[in-house]
């Protein structure tokens, strides 16, 4: 098959969050099918270089192209659409181009985005191409949550972009009967989706390579509590003030010598000073991220915010590390607490689960182990994007009309679709 990924960022090995979803995704795909990657630019010309040639030693083509130029009434146009305000800023002409031309030359089999305010990009593609959303984090869920996140914590962007989600739910009411495939994240966010398409949707989780993500010769006695994340991303950043501010100075006092790392990209100056007064370990991004689950004694997901599903938390788990996380954070993950996990939601509760793991080597191992069978089983790339790949050239015969209708999609015994 002839493939093409489209996401809003490079995809690269040093990437988080829900690049490391499409990143394994091609590597996947690339084994046996012609895969191209075309994604927006984030205006670092050096990384961007280096994630073009990282793909194409998988032998994927991916080509970067710059959002158009946004001035202030460009802005002001958007936001009096009827589309939101995302969808006129990834309305990138080179890339929907580009597109266009690769299903021209010899015809592209399918088309895969990762966010459904990038479907306006798939118009020049033909009707014989299975368009496929696999949804990272269903935006009108995003928008009802950033609702409840303290007015202190909120930049003016957020405080305006908070008043789109009459438009973004009509925009992905729209949008999702579109695409021949529909995947949500988690089975919550899933039933949102087939509510708004009137379609059947399928799960498609996060994913993680268990051969990369693994745990320590030997548990280590010492070292950090670990949070890893994109502060660019403003659930991960809110996490952060939140763990250091209401439950670290606890943790701190208990447990004599206790650090906490928090690793990730794109703090601004003033952010950083601030966590790093808290008594943060800051070391932005790293070479080597898998190290970093390794040497530590536990993971943290402070998450009150946001939607989809959080990949770090396969990762930990991969890694035998014990993680500690809100019941947000952990949407979409099978674990149970007190058995793959730790869960606790205001902050006593989470300094006091976390001082018992940081006290207690067995504990920690016991639960480690146990989210680490959790993942292998369930969240591995393989295990799921094998079963992908297998609907990929399902919906293709169903649109080609070389195998079953539409109709006979009902009879797929694909236990986690939602209709």
């Amino acid at each position: 098959m002839r493939i093409a990924l489209v996401h809003p960022y490079p995809v690269h090995a040093a990437g988080v969050g829900g690049v490391t979803r499409v990143l394994a995704l091609a590597r996947h795909l690339a084994r046996r099918h012609e895969v191209h990657v075309l994604a927006h630019s984030h205006g670092r010309r050096d990384e961007e270089e280096a994630a073009i040639a990282e793909m194409a030693a998988l032998g994927v083509r991916q080509r970067v192209f710059p959002r158009p130029a946004s001035p202030p009434w460009k802005k002001a146009r958007w936001a009096l659409a009827h589309a939101p305000y995302f969808v006129g800023h990834n309305r990138s002409p080179a890339l929907e181009a580009a597109l266009a031309g690769l299903d021209a030359e010899r015809g592209l089999d399918v088309v895969h985005v990762e966010m459904a305010y990038l479907e306006p990009l798939l118009r020049g593609v033909g009707a014989r191409c299975v368009r496929v959303l696999a949804e990272q984090e269903l935006m009108s869920l995003a928008l009802e949550r950033l609702r409840a996140v303290p007015l202190r914590h909120k930049s003016a962007y957020q405080c305006y972009i908070g008043l789109e989600l009459g438009a973004v739910r009509r925009f992905e009411a729209e949008a999702l009967p579109r695409f021949h495939r529909l995947y949500g994240i988690t089975p919550g966010e899933a039933g949102r989706m087939a509510a708004l398409s009137g379609r059947e949707v399928d799960v498609l989780p996060h994913v993680v390579d268990t051969r990369a993500f693994t745990p320590p010769p030997s548990p280590p006695e010492r070292g950090p509590v670990l949070f890893v994340g994109s502060y660019t991303h403003h659930p991960n950043v809110e996490a952060a003030f939140w763990l250091m501010e209401r439950v670290w100075p606890e943790v701190a006092r208990a447990v004599p010598g206790a650090r906490v790392r928090l690793v990730g990209p794109g703090l601004d100056g003033k952010r950083h000073a601030a966590l790093q007064a808290l008594g943060a370990e800051l070391p932005g991004r790293v070479d080597d991220l898998a190290a970093e689950y390794r040497h530590a004694l536990a993971f943290v997901n402070p998450i009150h915010s946001g939607a989809g599903m959080r990949g770090k938390l396969l990762e930990a788990c991969a890694s035998a590390l014990p993680v500690v996380s809100t019941s947000l954070g952990m949407e979409g993950l099978a674990a149970r607490p007190g058995i793959e996990c730790e869960r606790a939601d205001d902050p006593a509760a989470f300094a006091a689960v976390l001082i018992a793991l940081l006290r207690d080597p067995a504990r920690r191992a016991e639960r480690g182990r146990a989210g680490r069978a959790l993942v292998v089983a369930r969240y591995d790339v393989e295990v799921v994007l094998d079963g992908l790949e297998r609907d990929y050239a399902t919906a293709l015969s169903e649109l080609r009309g070389t195998g079953p209708s539409p109709d006979a999609r009902a009879a797929r015994a694909r236990p986690e679709a939602v209709a």
